[in-house]
């Protein structure tokens, strides 16, 4: 036979069973606690329905400019981020053959210009010799052929001096088009912007047809911003909005809808939205992207409950509502809402509301705290 307990043994065991006994009690007391859930009450406030949505800020007016005769980038006199003004250089190219035939062209016309001035002072002496011979031929001192001689002199040098003009004409004409070919050698800003991206650099070869520069135009901006179709029906144009740029929170900026679509991406199931500023701050750079608040609507004095507390289904809009210790499904109407509130009707000042609709079910029973 085994040897008795001791009663040193026994008490151990006697320990050890009232343990296990404490255990499953905490266990079943636990098991059987039902869940706590948060309830809150609806507030009575004003309300401003908005359309949320993110879009950016770009200037109306770009412009990619470039060459219009190939060469070699001389200079770039312009940076990305340079604000520049109209006409101002941009880049310059290096036009060797041009300039050649423009020296060329400069001492041709510095030899016809003298040309000109000794055909010129031919001309004038043979009208005065003419005048002499014509009146020595009044008085009977010449004869005819010596006045004919006279006026074949002065006709064939009034024609040198012509043709000599003419030429000198043709080679200012010459001049003038190879100095508009130097021009172009010049890229100048069309308007007054920044210079948002450059795509050249010095040495590089260049031709016509190339994006050199892209230069927006800061003083006339919109801001586009995509929605969901479904918002088509709130929006209208003239409306006002605030725009937040992510990284100047404090500096909001307004604005006024002024274009809703033309056309739906249906792919998508987004539409297009323009919004011009009213006025700029000066940290504005295009292609911000910003934070768009379109006011559609407002609701003084509505029932209210934080988004949290609606449930969205394929069967509409629902709020849980605390019978006892359980909540109740109750379907609401919701008439606009923003970031912070949704303004509704179909539930009582005095309901007492789950304030995460999505961490409770219908039913089911719970503690309720109620959260002011």
């Amino acid at each position: 036979m085994p040897p008795a307990p001791t009663p040193k043994r026994r008490s151990r065991r006697w320990i050890w069973i009232s343990v296990l006994v404490v255990i499953l009690s905490v266990g079943v007391v636990r098991i059987s606690r039902p869940d706590s859930a948060e309830v809150i009450a609806p507030v009575v406030q004003d309300v401003v329905d908005l359309v949320v949505v993110s879009g950016r800020l770009r200037a109306v007016r770009e412009a990619a400019v470039g060459v219009e005769v190939s060469g070699m980038v001389e200079e770039a006199l312009a940076r990305e981020g340079d604000l520049v003004t109209s006409g101002q250089p941009l880049l310059r190219v290096g036009l060797i053959d041009f300039e050649a035939q423009r020296q060329q062209a400069l001492a041709r016309r510095d030899t016809r210009a003298a040309d000109v001035q000794a055909a010129a002072l031919s001309a004038e002496q043979a009208g005065k010799d003419l005048r002499r011979a014509q009146e020595l031929s009044r008085a009977g001192v010449n004869s005819p052929a010596e006045l004919e001689a006279a006026s074949s002199l002065a006709a064939r040098l009034d024609a040198a001096e012509t043709a000599a003009r003419a030429r000198l004409a043709e080679d200012d004409s010459t001049v003038r088009l190879l100095d508009r070919q130097l021009e172009k050698r010049i890229v100048r800003a069309p308007f007054a912007g920044v210079i948002i991206r450059r795509s050249v650099e010095p040495g590089q070869s260049v031709g016509p047809g190339a994006a050199l520069y892209l230069l927006a135009e800061m003083t006339e901006t919109e801001v586009y911003a995509e929605t969901d179709e479904n918002n088509v029906g709130r929006l209208k144009t003239g409306q006002p909005a605030t725009i937040i740029a992510p990284a100047f929170r404090d500096q909001p900026f307004q604005a006024r809808l002024t274009q809703i679509g033309p056309r739906v991406e249906w792919d998508r199931g987004v539409i297009g939205v323009r919004l011009k500023p009213e006025t700029l701050p000066a940290f504005v750079l295009p292609n911000m992207t910003v934070d768009v608040n379109v006011e559609v609507g407002r609701y003084p004095n509505a029932t209210t409950l934080p988004p949290s507390a609606l449930l969205r289904t394929r069967d509409g809009t629902a709020v849980l509502v605390a019978r006892g210790d359980q909540f109740e499904r109750v379907p609401v109407t919701v008439l606009g809402e923003n970031p912070t509130a949704v303004a509704l009707t179909g539930i009582a000042p005095d309901d007492r509301v789950a304030r995460q609709a999505t961490r409770v079910t219908a039913g089911r029973t719970y503690r309720l705290t109620e959260i002011r």
